[in-house]
């Protein structure tokens, strides 16, 4: 069993479900090589990913897909409401962000063929924020464990199955602790190379979501580069 993460938008139009465009590749990869292999959303029936794709952008990394209420309802999941507020705001250095997503080195699977599926999670601030980017740093002398989660992730940890996993901004807006969707997990830290005080922290790379439009269309990139004098 192969796994990824995913999460869930409202928008007027209806529930859109997001999660990182080479999740989408590796199932079609795999359909390839077997064509029984299916997907499941959590405990979901078969979930004909390929005919509920609404968008995809190979370039961002993001992939949308329409998920009905009924199965919304079966996987006990909630989708986060964007409908009084879409686009989010602009992410920038320093804000506080929640990411989470379901690391296949963390998973346990039994001879029932039942799974148990633990969760990887982190409070972190913004490091860095480009066009289509955001970047946060994993540094294991400065951060502290949570209370349900005591022991600390190895440098390097396979944060592969994270992949597609909700990224939220906090911030107070008119004297309350609001959170805004902004991205999605695209990248953990084991294919870097590293070298000198980089080797020392893990850099984590999500994908920005506000290209997303509520019928989950993705607006198309806008080209920028350099001209010859």
């Amino acid at each position: 069993m192969d796994g990824a993460t995913c999460f869930f938008l409202r928008f007027e139009s209806g529930v859109v479900g997001i999660t990182a465009n080479h999740v989408v590749d590796a199932f079609e990869g795999a359909v390839a090589t077997n064509p029984n292999t299916i997907c499941q959303l959590r405990n979901s029936p078969i979930f004909d990913l390929p005919a509920a794709i609404i968008a995809r952008d190979a370039k961002r990394d993001i992939a949308t897909f329409a998920v009905s209420e009924a199965v919304l309802t079966q996987i006990e999941a909630i989708a986060l409401d964007c409908r009084a507020g879409w686009p989010p705001p602009e992410p920038q250095s320093s804000w506080l962000l929640s990411a989470c997503g379901f690391p296949e080195s963390l998973r346990i699977t039994r001879s029932d063929r039942a799974a148990e599926l633990r969760a990887w999670g982190a409070l972190a601030a913004v490091e860095c924020v480009t066009r289509d980017e955001i970047l946060i740093v994993y540094d294991p002398m400065i951060v502290r464990p949570a209370a349900w989660a005591p022991v600390l992730p190895a440098l390097g940890f396979n944060m592969s199955g994270c992949s597609g996993g909700p990224v939220l901004v906090h911030g107070i807006r008119s004297g309350l602790h609001r959170w805004y969707p902004v991205g999605l997990i695209a990248a953990g830290p084991r294919e870097q190379q590293k070298q000198g005080a980089s080797s020392e922290f893990d850099m984590i790379r999500l994908r920005r979501i506000d290209s997303i439009q509520c019928d989950g269309t993705i607006k198309e990139a806008e080209e920028t580069g350099w001209l010859p004098g």
